[in-house]
């Protein structure tokens, strides 16, 4: 076994800001399922690549600041799909009109912003 030194622990995982037990900040543990941010150790691996696992040696915190970014990213990550999955429906419909019908951008709007919310 490898002989870390014992704030080793306490780095963020993905910042590597180091808090320690007088910091004002929080420290998340990864693989908390008790808590609101369970699912941190899937929010690192599906938005950032980074695997993570509970036998690694690797620290098992994030800060609260990563926590945060984590999961405004992963809310973008979701909008920005589905925005995707839209625009994709919206084309199918206009391609699906016959004649010289063309959809306008106001109806675009009004059905985008209402299936976005």
């Amino acid at each position: 076994m490898c002989n870390l030194p014992p704030k080793f622990h306490s780095v963020c995982r993905l910042c590597l800001s180091f808090c320690g037990d007088n910091c004002s900040d929080v420290k998340l543990p990864i693989f908390d399922r008790d808590k609101d941010k369970s699912r941190l150790s899937e929010m690192i691996m599906a938005n950032l690549s980074i695997m993570v696992s509970p036998e690694d040696l690797l620290p098992q915190v994030v800060c609260g600041g990563c926590a945060h970014k984590l999961d405004e990213f992963h809310t973008f990550r979701e909008l920005s799909h589905k925005s995707e999955r839209l625009l994709e429906q919206f084309v199918q419909y206009a391609n699906s009109l016959s004649g010289p019908k063309e959809v306008s951008y106001q109806y675009y709007l009004f059905v985008y912003k209402s299936k976005v919310k």
